[in-house]
């Protein structure tokens, strides 16, 4: 039977904020929005650099039927108030704790890179997500992307640069502009210029400006690498193998057995039409499998009863 969790999380994410900032500046309001909520019962919040953590309860007497209405209107405080948090600070609900991933696999790429590897799992992500029974699919162990920025202290002293201007030009060129419209009579257009630098190339051929006019790239004082987040929050191996990690939800409802059914052909056909050699999804845990040992087990009790 599904148990339906009355609790959810708020977190918040404002890089570059002491704990105290967090708590005046982000934590305090965001509470107060929550607590709008008519159905809230209690808050609980913790408070770190450049995190905040908000535990949301509804009252005991909240029917079932009215949890998703219940978190709709969580999710719309927590917007409202999310406009007028300090720039850079991002929120996050999740209200989702009594999904259940009844089928968990490893994915194992031999002889290719993690960025391969993560592509692959990607690929499944999202064959899988548009199964009809299933509610959601999610990936463990992949690590994340990073571009790293190493400034070199001799070359920005000969030339009179300090980080913090570094850091500026940095923001300043990476980001999405409002630039008003473009209308011609019949069409209204909205009008954005773009910034943002994606690959290592563009970085590294950012422009600094100097202190006598003069124009820099960001590669003339500093080493910029692609790489992965260090140190590694989450990593999985599968008999010795890197692996990322494969969970698979399904629906509220839903009939797991025929789910199951329908995850393990479309695994299938991936592994003969898409996947190259070397490229392996393995079954760790498979709730299908167990549900039908149970009912068989049941019907075979039943039947030496009678």
């Amino acid at each position: 039977p599904e148990v339906k969790v009355k609790i959810a999380m708020v977190v918040g994410v404002r890089p570059g904020a002491s704990a105290h900032e967090m708590e005046l500046e982000v934590t305090d309001p965001l509470e107060k929005a929550i607590r709008t909520v008519g159905e809230v019962d209690n808050t609980q919040s913790w408070s770190y650099n450049d995190l905040c953590i908000i535990q949301v309860e509804l009252k005991s007497t909240t029917p079932d039927d009215r949890l998703e209405q219940c978190w709709d209107m969580l999710r719309h405080k927590v917007s409202d108030a999310e406009a007028s948090l300090p720039g850079g600070t991002s929120v996050t609900v999740q209200d989702d704790f009594s999904l259940v991933y009844g089928m968990f696999y490893a994915l194992t790429a031999e002889g290719f890179s993690e960025r391969q590897l993560a592509d692959y799992a990607g690929l499944i992500q999202r064959e899988l997500t548009d199964l009809d029974g299933v509610a959601r699919v999610e990936l463990y162990g992949k690590r994340e992307e990073s571009i790293d920025i190493s400034l070199r202290a001799d070359r920005m002293a000969t030339l009179g640069i300090s980080p913090t201007e570094v850091l500026a030009t940095l923001n300043g060129q990476n980001g999405t502009f409002y630039a008003g419209y473009y209308d011609n009579g019949d069409q209204r257009v909205r009008v954005t210029v773009t910034d943002k630098s994606r690959t290592v190339e563009q970085i590294r051929n950012m422009v600094i400006q100097g202190h006598e006019d003069d124009q820099l790239r960001l590669g003339d004082i500093a080493t910029v690498e692609s790489g992965y987040t260090e140190p590694v929050r989450n990593s999985m191996t599968y008999n010795g193998e890197h692996a990322v990690g494969i969970a698979v939800a399904a629906a509220s409802g839903t009939d797991i057995v025929k789910v199951g059914n329908a995850v393990e052909r479309r695994l299938a056909e991936l592994q003969e039409e898409r996947f190259p050699a070397g490229v392996a999804c393995h079954k760790v845990f498979y709730q299908p499998e167990r549900v039908t040992g149970a009912l068989s087990t049941f019907f075979i009790n039943l039947v030496e009863s009678v």
